[in-house]
């Protein structure tokens, strides 16, 4: 059986997804909330596994209770179920720890589907969703222009400084590392991006908010 807790602000959304998922074998609605400050205060009374959550919530939102809930309760995975079919929503969701997102207009079927895959261990984004808003316009099988592309600690460290200004030798110097293993990290760090030149990795990391 898979518990839910479902977060939402509008108990008529979240009545009316307790509705949807009623006669769902698997599933079952353990709790509500309806802000992120309820949702971890539910988390320490009942065994969830998955938490549907909106991310326009008054006290805490859900972007800053996803990160929440992931670091209080790593076992336990989100969905976003939102109004919201925008890029930066979708980015913010994914980097804060969420497993999925779902679009609120979205089927009893594909909530399920969305539901099971993430609870496996999977995740799910909405058919609604475009291909682009997700991929960025690449082919998922590559990882080039994937928002969140795995950056090794050692790649996060050349791209701080990178964005700081430092050329080849300073990095190299900070990090003591020679000069060919910065520019190894360096030209990783654009395939991994996509971007061409560094002016569009430094752009890259700060909309993807890896830098300060």
């Amino acid at each position: 059986m898979i518990k839910i807790l479902i977060a939402d602000d509008h108990q008529i959304l979240i009545d009316g997804v307790k509705v949807t998922l009623a006669n769902v074998e698997d599933i079952q609605i353990v709790a509500e909330a309806n802000n992120g400050v309820q949702v971890l205060e539910k988390l320490k009374e009942v065994d969830v596994d998955v938490v549907l959550m909106d991310i326009n919530m008054p006290e805490m939102d859900g972007l800053e209770c996803c990160k929440q809930v992931r670091k209080q309760y790593p076992e336990t995975r989100v969905i976003a179920l939102s109004q919201y079919n925008e890029k930066r929503f979708v980015k913010r969701m994914v980097k804060n720890g969420a497993s999925g997102y779902v679009l609120k207009d979205t089927d009893r079927e594909e909530l399920t589907d969305a539901i099971e895959k993430v609870h496996s261990g999977e995740t799910y984004f909405s058919e609604k969703l475009s291909f682009n808003l997700i991929t960025g316009g690449a082919d998922n099988k590559s990882n080039k222009y994937r928002l969140f592309p795995k950056l090794s600690k050692r790649e996060h460290q050349v791209l701080k400084l990178i964005c700081k200004e430092y050329n080849t030798q300073e990095i190299a110097d900070a990090l003591f590392l020679s000069h060919y293993t910065v520019e190894g990290h360096r030209t990783s760090l654009l395939n991994k991006s996509g971007a061409k030149n560094i002016v569009g990795l430094v752009k890259w990391a700060i909309v993807n908010e890896l830098v300060d």
